[in-house]
């Protein structure tokens, strides 16, 4: 998106440090980019439900979106919003749930539409299990743990499943 546009932010859950994080490091890119501009912002509590309810909320009071940037999990209700108000759907990065994959792959055969997901890999609930074990076993825990992102591009979208991180083949299955 060379020529910038409007950008609507769904954030997660209101008053929890991951989210004040996240949308810290979007408003930071934003400003190395000045042809985008931050017009609105709404929480999704990182649920489509949530998500749905409140861009449909906000959405007549603001111009033309080019892209929505989220947290994950809300990609599917913002694009749910936009088309019960007739509106263009703009590109929505999605954060690789299963209905927002279906979703973006229906688009894609429908008509092209492109874009990308990006969340931190399914296992990551392993790593929180294993922490807390080692916690309660008396053990050191190291205090900065890097988990890497499972990224989805419009080439890779169909892909077998043995060529994708953990947690894609259950997905890939939905979309087949």
């Amino acid at each position: 998106m060379p020529g910038g546009g409007n950008l609507l932010e769904i954030r997660g859950l209101a008053g929890v440090f991951v989210d004040d994080e996240i949308s810290a490091g979007i408003h930071e890119g934003v400003k190395k980019y000045p042809q985008f501009k931050i017009v609105g912002s709404v929480h999704g509590d990182w649920a489509q439900d949530v998500a749905q309810k409140n861009v449909a909320g906000i959405l007549p009071s603001l111009p033309e979106i080019a892209a929505v940037v989220t947290q994950g999990g809300d990609g599917y209700g913002a694009a749910q919003a936009f088309a019960a108000a007739k509106r263009p759907t703009p590109l929505i990065i999605m954060g690789n749930r299963e209905d927002e994959l279906q979703w973006w792959k229906q688009q894609k055969d429908a008509n092209g539409y492109e874009t990308m997901s990006v969340s931190i890999a399914p296992g990551v609930s392993t790593l929180a299990f294993w922490v807390a074990q080692q916690v309660l076993d008396g053990q050191k825990v190291p205090q900065d743990l890097v988990v890497p992102f499972l990224r989805i591009d419009q080439d890779n979208l169909e892909q077998k499943p043995r060529q994708h991180p953990e947690g894609w083949s259950r997905q890939r299955r939905i979309l087949a």
